[in-house]
């Protein structure tokens, strides 16, 4: 677990994960979680580590699903808890989003493969072919749904066949890797996390305008009590 603090991983005795084997030297890396997510970092003096089969000498922003290899040894990278069954999923319903599957490996790395109503990977379609298994994401009742017929596929690390998928998520089929890109579907995330706005309070009715007579009235009021006042004085003097 990384979530309550630095995480250090090598060959001595006091490191929170003690390896063995060739390559392997004391606090060889370190694993801390912050507010990018989970950065590894290598002891300066120490040999490179791979992750993803990709060289890194000083630090690597980790995703899940990510492999790490330190000599012979390889650890991969998981959520806390798995992705929720598609049936299970509390995500909140959406309407289809501009969301694309961007490859992070191999020579389709860039490549963003987009979702719109369904988008079909692995065997007998277009999209890595080569896999022994069909599997797809597609929006099912509003939610992003990823299946497959295999058990093979990995979701942020673990193996699953039918998933509701998330922002950022990772899939693993076989050598190719894929993120769930979905800006649409993570702010309908974050507004579904918002308190419940606060009820306005009513409001006292606003006056109804005095009618119009009323003022002549006060003005024709006004008018002869001025004569009045100006006959009192006259016949006075």
């Amino acid at each position: 677990m990384c979530g309550d603090g630095p995480v250090r991983i090598g060959s001595a005795p006091e490191d929170a994960v003690v390896l063995n084997g060739a390559g392997v030297e004391p606090g060889h890396l370190t694993i801390v979680a912050d507010a990018r997510g989970l950065v590894l970092q290598v002891r300066p003096g120490c040999q490179r580590i791979y992750v993803n089969a990709r060289a890194v000498r000083e630090q690597a922003l980790l995703r899940y699903g990510d492999t790490i290899t330190l000599g012979t040894n390889k650890f991969l990278v998981t959520s806390d808890a798995a992705p929720p069954e598609a049936d299970q999923a509390a995500e909140p319903a959406a309407t289809m989003e501009e969301v694309v599957l961007r490859s992070i490996s191999g020579g389709t790395s860039g490549q963003a493969l987009a979702v719109d109503e369904e988008l079909h990977l692995g065997s007998g379609s277009r999209h890595f072919p080569d896999l022994g298994y069909a599997c797809r994401a597609a929006w099912v009742s509003g939610r992003l749904i990823f299946e497959s017929g295999s058990n093979l596929p990995r979701i942020n690390g673990w193996r699953r066949n039918r998933v509701a998928l998330a922002p950022n998520d990772q899939i693993v089929l076989g050598e190719h890797r894929l993120v769930v890109e979905a800006p649409g579907l993570q702010y309908a995330r974050h507004l579904s996390s918002l308190p419940p706005p606060a009820p306005e309070p009513p409001q006292a009715p606003a006056a109804a305008p005095a009618p119009v007579t009323e003022i002549w009235w006060l003005i024709a009021a006004a008018g002869v009590l001025a004569a009045i006042i100006s006959l009192f004085l006259y016949f006075r003097w």
